[in-house]
């Protein structure tokens, strides 16, 4: 607001309010979805005057769901914030922003989590900034999707991976999962 004070912002939770948003402006908003797992049916986003995008956990090689945790698992060096355009494919738009930062020594899924979103909200400011002054698109940056596109079900089978490890590795399954181990799993794990 404070960069375009004639803007009307509408914060939406789910695809009802997302779409009654868009007949209130007859199509002519631009969504800015943030650090959410809603996914936007094609039939919304085709509804939209301007670029739809997308800012979330997740370098762009830890497309999918739950990336903090195989970003653990993996043991990756780095992690980060993604922003990019919307299309109907989940994490497959062009990418106009992306934050990184050093992955901490011995990290847990819930203080990555916090973490990332802190830098999320760094990454918000240069989009909102943006579609609060142009109605034009975000300059694209010259960086791809790559890695595995995760799902929910990848996450629950690595969670659910634990009887089956011990030592260094558990340990390590037990921080990239944090909460989402049952009881028993964890009992197994230590």
């Amino acid at each position: 607001m404070a960069r375009n004070p004639r803007l009307k912002i509408f914060a939406v939770h789910d695809r009802e309010d997302l779409a009654s948003a868009i007949d209130r402006t007859g199509g002519a908003a631009r969504l800015i979805a943030f650090v959410t797992d809603v996914i936007v049916p094609t039939r919304l986003l085709t509804r939209l005057n301007f670029t739809p995008y997308n800012i979330h956990p997740g370098p762009p090689e830890y497309p999918g769901s739950h990336p903090e945790s195989f970003a653990i698992w993996e043991m990756a060096e780095t992690f980060g914030v993604t922003a990019h355009e919307m299309t109907p494919r989940v994490d497959d738009g062009p990418i106009v922003a992306v934050c990184r930062f050093p992955m901490p020594l011995l990290p847990e899924r819930v203080a990555l989590a916090d973490l990332t979103y802190a830098r999320a909200i760094e990454v918000f400011a240069v989009v909102a900034a943006h579609c609060a002054e142009s109605n034009e698109p975000m300059p694209r940056m010259n960086i791809q999707w790559s890695g595995v596109k995760r799902t929910r079900s990848q996450f629950r089978a690595l969670c659910g991976a634990a009887s089956d490890m011990t030592g260094n590795e558990a340990e390590r399954l037990k921080r990239a999962c944090g909460n989402a181990m049952t009881r028993q799993h964890i009992a197994d794990v230590l």
